[in-house]
């Protein structure tokens, strides 16, 4: 159910709100595209909880609140722009089709990766008592598969819209949470599993496989 509240809230205020200008672009299939993939994406993943953010903030540094902001701003954009600025909303081309692909592989990706990672994947940087070093499945492609697919999934949004300044504006915001996030996080690993993550580092690329 709070699933289910999280993607409610997420879309009524990146992608609702946005359109209260233009009403009949809400059931724009563009548009519906990209709140399926949000939906998607929310209920593939573990619940974000504001007491989990509190409790773990000393491991996690608030970084969920980042990407919860750049993501915010990765869809915002795209969608005001294709809405507002855009003369020709209902183009069907190459570069949607492109999109549509987009999310679906990166929500893909994302869901293997959480489903690989279990009790292990939270929303927070947090390390378990129990904690073991995932190195099979996606993550034997990247260390952080799930951010993968999801900067895949999002920074697709500008590309199903046509927009090009929301999608420059959509990878800057999440490489830069990313950054940050997997900074964090990696220090985590790095003190909690020593020599092991270590050579894990330089075995597997971060979040592109064979680039970074």
């Amino acid at each position: 159910m709070r699933k289910i509240v999280l993607a409610s809230v997420s879309n009524i205020l990146m992608v609702i709100l946005p359109l209260l200008g233009k009403p009949a672009l809400m059931v724009h299939y563009k548009i519906l595209v990209i709140i399926l993939g949000s939906i998607a994406m929310w209920l593939t993943q573990p619940a974000f909880t504001v007491k989990e953010t509190s409790d773990k903030k000393s491991s996690d540094r608030f970084s969920v609140i980042l990407i919860l902001a750049m993501s915010f701003i990765s869809v915002v954009v795209p969608v005001v722009d294709w809405a507002y600025f855009k003369f020709d909303q209902d183009g069907l081309n190459w570069i949607t089709v492109l999109g549509i692909l987009m999310i679906v592989v990166g929500i893909t990706f994302r869901a293997l990766a959480v489903r690989y990672l279990g009790k292990y994947f939270t929303p927070t940087v947090q390390i378990k008592d129990d904690h073991k070093l995932i190195t099979t499945g996606p993550y034997s492609i990247v260390r952080h598969p799930s951010y993968t697919g999801a900067f895949l999934a999002i920074i697709a949004g500008g590309v199903v819209l046509e927009s090009l300044v929301g999608f420059i504006i959509s990878c800057t915001a999440m490489i830069i949470a990313y950054y940050v996030r997997i900074g964090i996080e990696e220090k985590e690993l790095t003190a909690n599993f020593g020599i092991a993550y270590e050579q894990y580092q330089k075995n597997t690329k971060m979040i592109i496989p064979y680039v970074w």
